[in-house]
């Protein structure tokens, strides 16, 4: 029959245009993120009055990572990182600098809703990453 690939088209937008909407409005609605979603990665502290990071400034995060978008530099007698920047411009949330942390120092975080002006705006010094949440180890009992 002559025009029936134009009723099947006719009749797929007929369904589609008095179907429900699937498109949600972003900044009024939300998405709920998954769990495993990738987001920003944060500093974990262990005291927040003074501020004392978790990161011990080893540097391995900056070793392993393949962008190369973070920056560790410490002082021989120093404990802390002074320097610790992560580029997020750069950085494509393989997690793999948190994975080979041995401190346990870094977190990823469920936030994802990140812009900037200028590229400097992505480059984000440690006062920046810190988490405002103490980070408490839980400590295996021997029973």
């Amino acid at each position: 029959m002559l025009g029936l690939g134009l009723v099947k088209g006719l009749k797929t937008t007929l369904r589609a245009f008095f179907s429900k909407p699937v498109t949600i409005i972003y900044p009024y609605k939300k998405v709920k993120i998954a769990d495993r979603g990738q987001g920003l990665i944060r500093l974990r502290m262990t005291q927040l009055n003074p501020p004392v990071f978790k990161c011990t400034g080893c540097g391995v995060c900056a070793a392993n990572c393949p962008q190369h978008c973070i920056t560790v530099k410490k002082k021989e007698d120093q404990r802390q990182p002074e320097i610790y920047t992560v580029n997020y411009g750069m950085c494509m949330f393989c997690r793999i600098c948190i994975d080979v942390c041995p401190f346990n120092a870094l977190e990823q975080t469920q936030e994802h809703e990140f812009i900037g002006e200028s590229r400097d705006a992505f480059i984000k010094t440690k006062e920046e990453l810190m988490m405002n949440t103490v980070f408490l180890e839980e400590k295996e009992s021997t029973d």
